[in-house]
């Protein structure tokens, strides 16, 4: 099972493009970032990063798995927004009693 975090981290670099920037977004350090993604590449046993100069570029075996941790996490959302509602969301029967007499007129059958 991979780590939901660590997945999260390799999302923000494929849509930020640095390691910078994907710290700098979440207040991490540079380096606490590529030890979380050098984490993340020992669970899925392939690497995720090449390097590109100074920067890194994603590997295709990540650019599938960041596709699929966009599933995931819209489907985690999805039910954290469902539960949301459930607690909110008035739902069960109603049953309305009356005496025949009670109703107006208009409701009395002919």
């Amino acid at each position: 099972m991979f780590d939901l975090h660590r997945l999260r981290l390799l999302r923000e670099l494929k849509h930020r493009g640095t390691l910078a920037a994907v710290a700098a977004a979440l207040s991490y350090s540079p380096s606490s970032v590529s030890q979380q993604l050098s984490l993340l590449e020992t669970e899925v046993g392939v690497p995720l990063l090449e390097p590109v100069g100074r920067r890194v570029r994603l590997t295709e075996q990540a650019e599938i798995l960041v596709a699929h941790t966009e599933a995931v996490l819209e489907r985690l959302e999805q039910a954290e927004s469902d539960i949301a509602t459930s607690l909110t969301d008035l739902t069960g029967t109603l049953r309305v009693a009356a005496f025949q007499t009670a109703p107006s007129p208009w409701c009395r059958p002919r």
